[in-house]
């Protein structure tokens, strides 16, 4: 009798263990879901980094693109205040 309830208490029957079984195979179930969802969030990050370079890349273009002009103007009103400043010291003289 002894034996009988210590086998009882410390061991599962096939029907225990098959519902164990299910409700572990339910839990990897929802494992894998919230690893597929990970993938998924890590490739649109993934996106979103490659089109933030793509945006940093397009806005340093446009500022090499500025400073280019900037200094074209520069250079022209350096040698327009020069024509002028000579122009001036022509007339004066």
């Amino acid at each position: 009798m002894e034996l009988q309830e210590h086998i009882e208490k410390y061991c599962a029957t096939k029907v225990e263990l098959m519902a164990f079984r299910e409700e572990v195979a339910v839990q990897f179930g929802k494992v894998h879901t919230a690893i597929a969802s990970i993938h998924v969030e890590i490739a649109n990050t993934h996106v979103a980094i490659a089109h933030t370079h793509t945006e940093i890349a397009r806005l340093e273009a446009r500022m090499s693109a500025m400073e280019t002009r900037l200094v074209k103007w520069f250079v022209a009103i350096i040698l327009a205040n020069a024509s002028i400043s000579l122009a001036i010291a022509r007339y004066l003289s």
